[in-house]
């Protein structure tokens, strides 16, 4: 990835039109994306190995929207097929990382029905390794699974959904699940500032690179992402050999401002994307002319002073250190915003909670980072106190009984 995006050529995105996920017409709808990026030849040379990383964050149905489509998978491995590559399906999901579960995942989501269909192979290779990252800004060493190590080269196939620690989780996102199973809890313990979290994703983004990005926009999650949210007709395949243009492209796409997601505009901090749509040549279709309106975001959302009413706006403010830097800050100023940051930040930002659904199975328990829940009279329960908000029960319960909810101050500042 170029030290400066700002500074080469523009980055091309491929946006082609596709309705339904028929094989065949995903297939085409996919090959033509690829080849006005110069075709699948261009990326993958005869007898290399590549990885394709969907996502899979838990054994869902593909019509749930939650993980990457089987035909979308099985069409990228077809073409790599064709172009002499050897296509190795891999993720590590939620939850356990062992042969069984993944074969529980593959199933569920698919995969199975994707390699078949497409002669790809299925990982079912668990070992983990960590390396050496010096170029990474937080993660200066990398816990990732075997068969990362082991690729030529990766194809990320992300799912377009909103997230509710993220805004969206695109690309970059996606690339998380190249850590191990529950290696993973110790990631969000480690990293409990989502911009922390997210800069971590970009050293993680930054060792793998992607040599390709293919978003399964054609029907997408909007609401409650990236697991309790809906499906949402989107009707489009996003495809770049820059992963970070691809997020901004599909960030657009949905009505977001591409630096509303937070890894987006973490990047540009690093200066690895302007995050600006002006700066990307898109090719194929219009932007408009697939341009999702009314796109629901996620129940999560920035602390903005200038959102608020102005009775709160001063007091919303105090999150924040003086323009000058915080070492400029009077002793009352520090101890006034530390006040107001654990007192706005419980108001406003969403709690995790079981419903009536919850069964007790206790996987949640098993994959709180920083063991907030137990299970109370046949019903997990949150500690608030101990609780990161990292929202990993909500995205992993296999009952979809975890939801989220703010207090009413929350809901009242912030309703959507």
């Amino acid at each position: 990835m170029a030290a400066n995006q700002a500074a080469s050529p523009a980055p091309s995105v491929a946006l082609v039109r596709c309705g339904d996920y028929e094989l065949e017409r995903v297939y085409e709808a996919v090959r033509q994306a690829i080849d006005l990026l110069g075709g699948m030849g261009a990326i993958v040379g005869p007898g290399q190995r590549v990885l394709l990383k969907p996502n899979l964050v838990r054994g869902m149905e593909p019509e749930r929207a939650v993980t990457t489509h089987p035909t979308v998978v099985a069409a990228v491995a077809r073409l790599v097929r064709e172009a002499g590559g050897l296509p190795l399906i891999a993720e590590s999901p939620g939850g356990p990382y062992s042969p069984g579960s993944l074969r529980g995942v593959y199933r569920k989501t698919g995969m199975a029905w994707a390699a078949e269909q497409s002669g790809a192979e299925l990982n079912y290779d668990t070992e983990s390794v960590q390396v050496s990252h010096p170029e990474g800004q937080v993660l200066h060493r990398l816990d990732l699974i075997q068969p990362l190590l082991e690729a030529d080269l990766v194809i990320n196939l992300p799912k377009l959904k909103t997230h509710n620690l993220t805004t969206l989780t695109l690309g970059a996102k996606n690339l998380f699940g190249l850590v191990p199973g529950s290696l993973k809890i110790s990631y969000h313990a480690k990293l409990v500032d989502r911009a922390l979290f997210c800069e971590g994703l970009l050293d993680i983004l930054a060792y793998a690179r992607p040599a390709l990005t293919l978003m399964d926009a054609i029907v997408g999650m909007e609401g409650e992402g990236p697991s309790g949210g809906d499906p949402r007709g989107i009707g489009a395949i996003v495809a770049g050999t820059d992963c970070l243009a691809v997020d901004v492209v599909c960030a657009a796409l949905v009505g977001v401002a591409p630096q509303d997601v937070l890894t987006t505009r973490l990047a540009v901090g690093r200066g690895l994307t302007t995050g600006r749509i002006e700066d990307i040549e898109i090719k194929g279709e219009e932007l408009a002319s697939l341009a999702v309106p009314d796109f629901r975001g996620g129940i999560e959302a920035p602390i903005d002073p200038g959102l608020f009413p102005g009775p709160v706006r001063l007091l919303a403010r105090l999150l924040s250190p003086s323009p000058n830097g915080e070492e400029n800050d009077s002793r009352g100023a520090k101890a006034m915003r530390l006040l107001a940051q654990g007192w706005v930040w419980r108001q406003l930002v969403a709690r995790p909670h079981a419903t009536e659904r919850c069964i007790a199975c206790g996987f949640c328990t098993q994959h709180c980072p920083v063991n907030a829940i137990e299970i109370v009279n046949g019903r997990a329960m949150m500690d608030p106190k101990t609780c990161i908000r990292c929202y990993c029960c909500h995205e992993l319960c296999p009952h979809d009984a975890i939801k989220l909810s703010k207090p009413w101050l929350g809901r009242l500042l912030m309703p959507r």
